[in-house]
C-alpha cells in the first residue's frame, strides 16, 4: 500500500509540474530570434580553419627518463617511465647539440632531454 501511494504522490507532481512549464507565457521577437539570442545559418560550420590548431609531436619514451622544469636544471624534478607523453610543441637544444623537448606531466609542464632510445613521433 505504501508504493502505491508513494507512486500515485510522484505522478501528482509530475503532474503540477508539466502543467506549471505548459502554462509558462513564451514570446518570440521575430523568427531568428528567440528571448535574445540569435540563431547562425545550420549551413554555416560550427569548426572554422581558425579554430583547427596543428598537432604538436608526441615522444615514445623507452626507459625511464628524468625530466626538468628548465633545461638549465641539473637536477631532476622527477622520472617518467615507459610511455608516450604529449609535448607542447617547443623544442630547444642546448650548448652541447642535446635536443629538449617541453612536455605536459602531472606537475605542469616540464622539459626532457630526448633519450637515444626514445622515438619522436611528428604528426
Amino acid at each position: 500500500m505504501k508504493k502505491l501511494a508513494s507512486l500515485t504522490v510522484a505522478l501528482g507532481l509530475m503532474a503540477s509540474i508539466a502543467a506549471t512549464a505548459s502554462a509558462a507565457e513564451v514570446t518570440t521577437v521575430d523568427a531568428t530570434t528567440v528571448t535574445g539570442t540569435t540563431y547562425a545559418d545550420p549551413a554555416d560550420p560550427v569548426i572554422t580553419p581558425e579554430d583547427i590548431k596543428p598537432a604538436t609531436p608526441q615522444i615514445i619514451l623507452t626507459q625511464a627518463t628524468p625530466f626538468h622544469l628548465s633545461i638549465n636544471s641539473m637536477t631532476p624534478v622527477g622520472w617518467l617511465g615507459a610511455q608516450t607523453v604529449d609535448t607542447t610543441g617547443a623544442v630547444l637544444t642546448d650548448a652541447f647539440g642535446n635536443e629538449w623537448r617541453e612536455i605536459y606531466t602531472w606537475l605542469g609542464k616540464a622539459w626532457v632531454k630526448i633519450p637515444v632510445s626514445a622515438y619522436v613521433i611528428t604528426p
